[in-house]
């Protein structure tokens, strides 16, 4: 841990809800808002992760951890973790802050909603984002690269587009690519992510 490191912000909180009925809410969080993504589970033990990323970061991951106090009350606890380094600013604890809010709201959202909601939710998701592929690419990666590296056309390699990554780089000393891309950080920072996997993830 850094010298200056921060804990990992943390919130506990005990509700008067069947673990059962707790789990099916965590395990279902993307559903609600796909800027959240399941990552790993420990079924075991009632551990759910899940991750987001975050402009010019790698992001965090989300740790839900559930413990039965009694047959009708459960226990929760929401823990956020920096996927690199630790929290060093206190506008990034902030922001993690606002990590534990959103995940116990859509927490309460989800333990509101009858089985037949849920189902409809998950139908209506499965209609709107696109399937999941194996080279799946990142809008807030996109937008890192083209910032950083723009001018030798990265982005355009990392998004597939190796024609117009290698015009980039063969026009790179007109300096009219770095512009190019300047524009692209921009229309990538803007561009909302249902879009953004329409277009690239497809």
């Amino acid at each position: 841990m850094a010298v200056f490191a921060i804990p990992n912000p943390k919130k506990t909180l005990n509700v008067d809800i069947s673990i059962d009925r707790v789990k099916e809410s965590v395990k279902n969080i993307t559903f609600l808002h796909s800027k959240y993504r399941f990552h790993s589970s420990n079924e075991i033990f009632n551990q759910y992760t899940y991750e987001s990323y975050e402009f010019l970061s790698l992001g965090v991951y989300i740790d839900i951890n559930l413990n039965s106090i009694s047959e009708n009350k459960t226990e929760i606890t929401v823990e956020i973790r920096r996927k690199m380094g630790t929290f060093n600013e206190s506008h990034e604890v902030t922001h993690a802050n606002q990590h534990i809010f959103n995940i116990v709201n859509y927490i309460a959202q989800l333990t509101a909603m009858s089985t037949d909601e849920i189902i409809k939710l998950k139908s209506q998701q499965s209609q709107n984002v696109p399937p999941i592929i194996k080279s799946r690419k990142e809008k807030n990666m996109a937008a890192i690269l083209s910032f950083f590296l723009g001018g030798l056309g990265i982005h355009r390699f990392y998004l597939g587009q190796t024609m117009m990554g290698v015009f980039y780089l063969i026009f790179c000393w007109t300096l009219i690519p770095s512009f190019i891309a300047f524009i692209d950080f921009f229309a990538f920072v803007f561009m909302s992510q249902n879009k953004f996997d329409l277009k690239y993830n497809r």
